[in-house]
C-alpha cells in the first residue's frame, strides 16, 4: 500500500499528547487499508470501528476544549469532524457490503482528509488555544 499522506512533520501541533491522538488515528485508518489489501477485511472492519469510537472521543474532547478557549470556529471545526466520521461510516458500510475495492481508496481519501484537517484547521485551533495561554499538554483532547 502506498500511502499519500504519511505522517510529517507538517503534522506536528507541538503538543505531544495531541500529537500522539493524531498518530494514533492514521495507524487506525493506514491499517485498516492495509488490512483491506491483505484481503483481511475482517481486520479492517474491527479497525474502522475502533477508529470510529476513538475519533468520536477525541472529537468530542476537542470541541470542548474549543468552547472553553472560546474558539470562534468550533461550529466549522464541528463540521469537519461530523464530514469525517461519515467517512468513516462509509467505510464501515462499503467492508460490510463486500465492497471492499472502494473501501481502499475512501479510506486513503479519509487519511488525506484527515492530514489537511490536523495540518490547517487543529494547527488554527492549536495556535488559538496557545495565544490563550493553554499550556503545552492542555490540548491533550481524552485521557
Amino acid at each position: 500500500m502506498e500511502e499519500k499522506h504519511a505522517w510529517g512533520e507538517r503534522l506536528d501541533l507541538g503538543d505531544d499528547a495531541l500529537d500522539r491522538e493524531h498518530h494514533l488515528q492514521f495507524a487506525l485508518v493506514s491499517g485498516a487499508a492495509e488490512a483491506i489489501e491483505q484481503g483481511r477485511p475482517w481486520m479492517a472492519r474491527r479497525l474502522i470501528d475502533q477508529l470510529a469510537g476513538y475519533s468520536a472521543a477525541h472529537f468530542a474532547g476537542e470541541e470542548l476544549l474549543m468552547e472553553n478557549a472560546e474558539y470562534g470556529h468550533t461550529d466549522d471545526h464541528r463540521r469537519e469532524h461530523q464530514s469525517m466520521l461519515e467517512h468513516v461510516d462509509e467505510i464501515r458500510q462499503l467492508l460490510d457490503g463486500g465492497e471492499h475495492d472502494l473501501a481502499v481508496p475512501m479510506a486513503l481519501d479519509l487519511m488525506s482528509g484527515l492530514a489537511s484537517h490536523i495540518s490547517v484547521s487543529d494547527r488554527q485551533f492549536a495556535d488559538h488555544a496557545k495565544t490563550r495561554g493553554f499550556p503545552p499538554g492542555a490540548l491533550r483532547m481524552t485521557r
